[in-house]
Parts: structure tokens; C-alpha cells; sequence
């Protein structure tokens, strides 16, 4: 799935800006950054072409995340 040129506005734009979105990018960042440098040898543990969307307009996103560590 390609997003280009898409630009993002998960956290609003303009007026309707998330005065949040810098704090919600910050601990994603270090979520992600602590997960990865915890578990290294984390991957799928499906193909990628295996893994199922939520059917929704309002949030997009996975229905599940199987990992493994090897």
C-alpha cells in the first residue's frame, strides 16, 4: 500500500490541531525504540500479505500483530 503523496493529518490540521500530537509522537517513538532495542530478532510471525485490516473508515488499523522472536 503506498501512502505518497499523501500527507498525514492523523493529529488534525490547522485550528483543529491535537495540542497532544507532539507528546503522542514522543512516547511512540520511545515505545517503538524500547520494543525493538528489547527484542532485536522480533518479526512477523505471518507473511505480510496475511495480515488483515480492520473494515473501518474511522481508525485504520491492523486486526491483529502475530510476532515471533527467533
Amino acid at each position: 500500500m503506498q501512502r505518497t503523496p499523501n500527507r498525514h493529518v492523523a493529529f488534525g490540521h490547522g485550528v483543529h490541531y491535537c495540542v497532544g500530537a507532539p507528546l503522542a509522537r514522543l512516547e511512540g517513538r520511545i515505545a517503538l525504540e524500547t520494543l525493538v532495542s528489547r527484542f532485536p530478532r522480533l518479526r512477523l510471525a505471518v507473511p505480510r500479505e496475511e495480515l488483515r485490516w480492520r473494515k473501518t473508515t474511522v481508525l485504520r488499523g491492523l486486526e491483529a500483530l502475530p510476532v515471533r522472536v527467533d
